[in-house]
């Protein structure tokens, strides 16, 4: 390759130390590759797929009322996330209308069911058809990139995922450039500028252009050449889905998490877009603060509040000094430097949440043990599938060290009870363990003051490790007593930690542990179930570098304001229902 280098043009801003920390996939490389894949439509897209249908017709995944995602189509004729199935049918009487599946009472198994809308007091929503359809897709992801160097893939929420390229851009550089090999490893000597032959060709769809003229006046240095490469995988990556599961999906690429982030939901659907570094200030400068991945919570609205605007560009003009004076150090810092498009957050692999949550509301209420033992047969299977799902994932898989039981006579206002107990680590967790601890616990309460009726019962698993080495035989696990003997560790309301969704008037149930929050706009297509719903997500902001206290889900409800964990909102819909329906009974 005679011209892979330029004659005329000196030397590469770059250092062979970067090139060797690309390989590396350090954070600190400023030719880092760092890509965010963005399912389109996710939950209708599913069904879309699943029902056979053509993705030109328009379809819309409700859940009792109300609509909760919509396709492509769908959108053309003015339907939005939260409308009433009567709005809906009235924009587009074309429309396909699929139920999400759910539990049901003396089921153990979720399904997809006709008479769905005729049980909406006593059935339970379920998002296990879209877990294993996330699942399968980056099964496929994964069987696609290389298994070495080690795969930094991160996933964000069921729709979305984060993939750093740049130990697989930087062996496809060493070998399409066989010159930068004869440069000293980890050497600070400057590479030489790519030649004319080795530039890009941009696909035209692929570089931001609505936010000012696209600069291609400067030949592109090699954290251009290491995007377009980066792209290249990715397109590749977003055919294999399409081509193997039918799903279209968009993506972001670019030298950061925050930045490809924000470029995934740029010009959707069925699109990717690059942000180069060169780029990174006027693409910016369109955006509110409040639609980074990390300004979308409690930081985003202390940011706004003290400064008085959501602008990027109005924040810019704030120093440093007085960015950290205002909001703290650590948080001052971060702000001052992610509103400027740095950021160095590492893809991480999934790590599990501290609890998971499996809650419902119950209209009519329930009248006594006999009833609620057959939900905790429904919690125990929809926790020990979010577990599974999950573990998938890791490395190592993880195992609960506690369940607790929360029950609810009247919701917010009491009494609500709670009981947890420690779960032995040679005890085996699946679903039929699950529901005889729960079921023990339950018990418990039952004996000790009344219960009856009940508004609500949620079951909860957390505390969360590895599972114990084998020991002793299996059959030792299910001796006589095994459970009785276990010792109960009471928790009175008012005695623990409020979560968000404790009481029922915010959902009835706990802090969820499920990973499907999503940073909603109106700009994506995350199963966000209201127009201008903030979130931070978990999963995304746990690998941010976010001061403590920033790393949660919220979703504020448009019914009453409330603000919600992102991956709590079906549960939070299905207490509306269950009150609406109590008021009018």
């Amino acid at each position: 390759m005679t011209d892979s280098f330029s004659d005329s043009s000196g030397y590469s801003q770059f250092t062979r130390r970067h090139l060797d920390l690309l390989g590396e996939s350090s954070t600190e490389s400023p030719l880092r590759v760092v890509a965010l894949v963005d399912y389109d439509a996710f939950y209708a897209q599913c069904e879309t797929v699943r029902l056979g249908l053509e993705p030109t017709e328009p379809l819309a995944v409700r859940q009792w009322n109300a609509v909760i995602a919509i396709n492509y189509p769908a959108r053309e004729y003015g339907i939005k996330r939260g409308m009433s199935v009567e709005e809906v049918t009235r924009l587009c009487p074309t429309l396909t209308l699929q139920h999400v599946a759910t539990w049901r009472e003396g089921d153990p198994k979720w399904a997809y069911r006709p008479d769905v809308i005729d049980h909406l007091t006593t059935d339970k929503a379920a998002l296990d058809p879209y877990r294993i359809e996330s699942r399968k897709t980056l099964k496929l992801v994964k069987d696609l990139l290389p298994s070495h160097p080690t795969q930094r893939i991160e996933k964000a929420s069921v729709d979305e995922f984060f993939v750093d390229l740049s130990s697989q851009v930087y062996d496809i550089l060493l070998q399409r450039f066989p010159e930068l090999s004869g440069l000293e490893t980890y050497s600070d000597a400057r590479l030489p500028m790519p030649g004319l032959s080795s530039q890009p060709q941009w696909s035209p769809d692929e570089l931001i252009s609505n936010v000012g003229p696209v600069d291609d006046t400067e030949p592109s240095d090699w954290d251009e050449i290491a995007l377009d490469v980066g792209a290249e995988i990715v397109r590749n990556i977003r055919k294999q889905i399409k081509e193997k599961m039918k799903y279209t999906t968009s993506a972001g690429i670019s030298h950061n998490k925050v930045l490809a982030k924000l470029a995934s939901g740029y010009r959707k659907p069925n699109r990717q877009t690059i942000v180069r570094m060169r780029d990174t200030s006027s693409f910016l400068a369109s955006y509110k603060a409040t639609k980074m991945l990390g300004l979308g919570g409690k930081l985003g609205a202390k940011l706004v509040e003290t400064f008085g605007s959501d602008s990027i560009r109005d924040l810019l003009q704030v120093s440093h000094k007085d960015m950290v004076s205002s909001l703290g150090s650590e948080q001052g810092d971060w702000v001052f430097n992610v509103i400027r498009g740095h950021e160095t957050s590492p893809v991480v692999r999934r790590t599990i949440a501290q609890s998971m949550l499996s809650a419902k509301t119950f209209t009519p209420f329930l009248q006594n043990v006999d009833e609620a033992e057959r939900w905790l047969r429904i919690f125990a299977a929809d926790l020990q599938g979010r577990l599974d799902d999950v573990n998938e994932e890791l490395d190592r898989p993880r195992r609960p060290k506690t369940i607790a039981v929360h029950h609810h006579i009247r919701g917010r206002f009491g009494p609500t009870r709670n009981k947890q107990m420690t779960i032995s680590p040679h005890t085996p967790i699946n679903q039929d363990t699950l529901f005889a601890l729960s079921k023990a616990l339950l018990k418990k309460l039952d004996r000790e003051e009344p219960s009856w009726p009940c508004m609500g019962i949620s079951v909860s698993i957390g505390n969360f490790g590895e599972n114990a080495r084998q020991g002793k035989s299996i059959a030792s696990f299910f001796e006589a007593g095994t459970i009785r003997k276990r010792p109960l560790v009471e928790s009175q309301a008012g005695q623990t930690k409020v979560r968000k969704l404790d009481g029922l008037e915010n959902g009835g149930g706990g802090q969820l542990g499920g990973n499907d929050s999503k940073d909603f706009d109106d700009n994506l297509d995350g199963e966000d179930f209201a127009e201008g719903g903030n979130v931070i997500p978990d999963k995304v902001s746990e690998g941010l570098d976010l001061p403590p206290g920033e790393k949660t889900s919220q979703y504020e409800c448009p019914k009453c304001n409330s603000l919600v964990e992102a991956q709590d909102v079906l549960e939070h819909l299905d207490w509306h229902v269950a009150l609406a329906l109590q008021k009018s009974l």
